[in-house]
């Protein structure tokens, strides 16, 4: 919701991490946040508002000691770190971010009484800096020039995100119809520099700042909204909307700079430091760069496409008790030809305490412009191996080389029923089951990892492990249900209650999967594997409990909160290595406990504690079945000791305070 007449507030809240990490005190991610909004007004429909804002952290950090040899001389000497004793120099947890953001709303009334033309526009611009590593490169790794970096090197990938966007239009009725005619556009630029990195290619020659290039995206969309209520027989209220829209979208790769992915002439080095002959990896470390579209394997793109749609929502009472709505929606695109959808939905009340409602509909998602040309090479951890995997786009000759096939858009259907029930003027519940069918889904493929794909890519001079791509490769089922309670209680001069529970399940199923290609079966790789299954069947919680209590009175308000949240599994892909398979982890349920306090000792002024995660609460750790700790297992070392898959993270307890002022 857009501010207009509402008051202006100046606000600004400090906090940071403050957590027992594995008996270790933690103070880190710092978080400082100020702000300002305030506005002018004539009347409801002629005003001026406007907020600015700066938002920063500092990253967080839980990891543990790597325990390997880090350079060729401990290697040989038989030196060996523990967790306890080893240098931290990795980093996991929350990147560092640096965020201005601006907004303003206005709107202005023209002269005719009620339903004249009311002028409005609002827009925004937000500029972000973040810093973010990779995984550290030790000085005796393929991947490290060690002239450079003869302690090592742990890369970073600084990003800055430009997004701005704006919105004109005009509303208000003519012969009977409320109008709304608006036009909307926006655009979102990620640059990305590595920092503190090396191209192994280039060798000595090889800088350790690099630009690596640009994703772009924009959006153009103007609509045309038409509403008004009729009486069919002087009777039955029909509510009719209809209207129209045209939208292009735009996606753009531009190219880093030529040392950030050219292929150079050197070769890794030996223990003594005399070549050997394996080429040394292309591109900077962590991230190479966009490479230009006139090179081989190149990424950079210039997309383009539009749609244009129209649609119709019908909305009638039949009788005091039995509300219906059908609504339709027509839309043809420029690159994925024309869909029609619809939706139907009634409410029945059966007396004002107890309503039933319920719907059906169809969806439609034609694919993204970024999951259709999108590519990159970045590191992934496989079984505990990193590996450099290549995201193709889809309609690339290497994507097609390895059987990929051109997008198709999602389909789905979607059915829902409820009951809201209010047994107590204070006390409202709702109960709701919802199934969502999608046939054509588009997910990541699994990574195709082995030694016939790595060669494939070694013939064209491109040093990766391995690739993957965009796919529509299954089909999913996904049912659940929504309980959600609110009930106050009035204490009188001892103040006032309200309490809030929630409880959500949801199950995720694949229903089908696309048969592996040739190409690819052929090779021994499998177009979904289990590894991407499980992220969707397995990967987020199947149950989620929320409850609240809020208590105001006088000048204090106090508020505790608990969710719980589900089991979540990740799995590793099939290995003839008994250890391997035995990776596979559960990660218990956990609750996780937030409170804080305020009081108001002015008029306008409010300061504000509080604790997210008051308990400390940590994920399961992952376990360490299979890793050892000497150079070249496929583990971890025992470095990450928490999973990227936990729902609420890893940084632990984070303290803050708030001080509010309103205009």
């Amino acid at each position: 919701m857009l501010k207009s007449t509402t008051p202006g507030e100046i606000s600004t809240t400090l906090g940071q991490s403050a957590t027992d990490f594995l008996g270790t005190n933690k103070h880190d991610g710092q978080v400082g946040q100020a702000a300002v909004n305030a506005g002018v007004a004539s009347g409801a429909s002629s005003f001026f508002h406007g907020g600015i804002e700066y938002r920063g952290r500092g990253y967080t950090n839980r990891t543990l000691g790597d325990p390997r040899p880090q350079t060729f001389a401990e290697q040989s000497g038989g030196i060996t770190h523990t967790n306890e004793t080893g240098p931290v120099n990795h980093r996991q947890g929350d990147a560092a971010t640096s965020d201005y953001l601006a907004f303003v709303n206005t709107g202005y009334q023209l002269a005719g009484g009620n339903g004249a033309p009311q002028l409005y526009a609002f827009g925004g611009f937000g500029h972000r800096e973040a810093e973010a590593a990779g995984f550290f490169r030790r000085s005796q790794d393929a991947r490290t020039v060690r002239a450079l970096w003869p302690n090592g090197f742990l890369p970073l990938i600084h990003s800055t995100v430009i997004d701005g966007s704006g919105t004109i239009g005009v509303k208000g009725e003519a012969s009977g119809f409320r109008y709304d005619l608006s036009s909307v556009y926006g655009r979102n630029t990620f640059d990305f520099d590595v920092l503190h990195s090396n191209n192994v290619s280039l060798g000595n020659a090889s800088p350790t700042d690099f630009y690596a290039g640009q994703l772009g995206f924009d959006q153009w969309t103007t609509n045309l909204d038409l509403y008004r209520e009729v009486r069919v027989m002087d009777a039955l209220p029909l509510r009719i909307g209809f209207g129209g829209e045209f939208r292009r979208d735009g996606y753009q790769i531009k190219a880093g700079e030529l040392a950030s992915w050219e292929t150079g002439t050197a070769f890794v080095l030996d223990a003594n430091g005399n070549p050997t002959t394996t080429r040394g990896a292309p591109g900077a470390q962590v991230f190479p760069g966009f490479k230009p579209a006139n090179q081989p394997g190149g990424n950079t793109i210039d997309a383009s496409r539009h749609n244009t749609a129209l649609y119709a929502d019908v909305e009638t009472d039949l009788t005091r008790q039995l509300l219906l709505t059908v609504a339709a929606r027509y839309e043809d695109y420029s690159d994925f030809g024309s869909t029609t959808n619809g939706r139907a939905a009634a409410r029945f009340t059966i007396v004002p305490q107890v309503v039933l409602r319920g719907s059906l509909g169809t969806g439609f998602r034609a694919p993204s412009l970024g999951q259709s040309y999108f590519s990159s090479t970045a590191t992934n951890f496989i079984s505990g191996v990193p590996n450099d995997i290549l995201t193709l786009p889809v309609e690339s000759q290497d994507a097609k080389a390895l059987g990929a096939q051109s997008l198709r858009p999602e389909k789905s259907h979607n059915y829902s029923a409820g009951v809201a029930l209010e047994p107590l003027p204070t006390l409202g519940v709702t109960v709701d089951y919802y199934q969502i069918v999608m046939s054509d889904r588009i997910v990541l493929s699994g990574n195709f990892i082995g030694s016939a794909i790595q060669n494939y890519f070694l013939a064209q001079g491109r040093f990766v492990n391995g690739a993957r791509y965009f796919t529509n490769a299954i089909n999913t089922k996904t049912g659940g249900v929504d309980v959600v309670a609110n009930y106050g209680y009035n204490l009188g001069t001892a103040g006032a209650l309200k309490f809030t529970a929630g409880y959500n399940r949801t199950q995720s199923k694949v229903t089908h999967i696309k048969p592996t290609p040739a190409l690819l079966g052929n090779q021994g790789e499998t177009l979904f594997d289990r590894v991407e299954r499980a992220r969707i069947e397995e990967g987020q919680p199947r149950s989620n409990v929320l409850a609240s209590v809020m208590y105001d009175v006088k000048r204090w308000s106090f508020t505790v909160r608990g969710q719980r949240f589900g089991a979540v599994t990740s799995r590793n892909p099939l290995s003839s290595n008994p250890a391997t398979q035995v990776r596979d982890q559960t990660f218990g349920a956990k609750v996780i406990t937030d409170v804080s306090g305020s009081y108001r000792v002015l008029d306008r002024l409010t300061i504000t504690i509080g604790s997210d995660n008051v308990f400390d609460v940590y994920p399961d750790r992952n376990n360490q079945i299979g890793n050892n700790t000497t150079f070249g297992g496929n583990s971890n070392f025992g470095i990450f000791p928490y999973n990227q898959i936990s729902p609420f993270g890893f940084n632990g307890r984070f303290v803050y305070g708030r001080l509010a002022y309103s205009l």
